[in-house]
């Protein structure tokens, strides 16, 4: 059972409970770096009077999040700007499809920038420039209980008594505490770096889940 906590569509935000064990939900999360995502690889700088050295340039162009969708293969694009100015990612043509405003370099007076650059699929696996967004879990518990438990990786609940009463727990709240046995509800936080719609970066890792358990099954026989 999945229940949507807090979804933000603007923000590409997404809050939800699920009812899991601790090792499934940690394969989901560590499946979202295996997703095929877009991202400038390979640039070639042209001209740059920057202040910044061409290094620097290329690898926050590497970081910017290009939107992927199912015919996202290689893609070319093109940065020429002179200045007095900022140079946003939303002035790399063609458009990168994502609206995020992020600053490259500064040009002053008569600067000028221009390269091309090459886009290709990637996973996060490989380098964390491929990674679809942020991702985390954690057991549903409430926050006043959690500082005094220990919940082990099958969603196992202990307590130490004797530690509870050195820190003037009370009695009342140690029993509420010791009834606790097993926790099995997950709250995911997903949020999207622009190149996939939140929901897609959960589908689509289950999808890698999918088949990398059936890749193990095939080599296991």
């Amino acid at each position: 059972m999945i229940k949507i906590k807090n979804y933000d569509k603007e923000k590409q935000r997404m809050q939800f409970i699920a009812d899991m064990e601790t090792s499934l939900a940690n394969a989901i999360r560590r499946s979202v770096l295996e997703i095929p995502i877009m991202a400038i690889d390979e640039v070639e700088i042209i001209k740059n009077d920057s202040a910044l050295y061409d290094e620097i340039i290329a690898h926050r162009l590497g970081l910017i999040p290009i939107k992927t969708d199912k015919s996202s293969k290689e893609i070319k694009f093109k940065l020429k700007e002179i200045g007095p100015k900022m140079v946003y990612a939303t002035d790399i043509t063609p458009s990168i499809g994502t609206r995020l405003k992020i600053p490259i370099v500064v040009l002053d007076k008569d600067q000028e920038i221009e390269m091309v650059c090459e886009a290709r699929l990637g996973k996060g696996i490989e380098h964390v420039k491929y990674s679809p967004g942020l991702v985390y879990f954690k057991h549903n518990v409430n926050e006043d209980i959690l500082d005094y438990i220990i919940i082990d990786g099958d969603g196992k609940v202990s307590c130490d008594e004797d530690q509870l009463k050195n820190k003037g727990i009370s009695e009342e709240k140690i029993k509420e505490i010791k009834s606790i046995k097993e926790i099995k509800e997950i709250e995911f936080n997903l949020e999207s770096w622009g190149q996939l719609e939140i929901r897609d970066i959960f589908v689509k890792a289950i999808d890698v889940l999918e088949a990398n358990l059936k890749e193990l099954e095939k080599a296991v026989k």
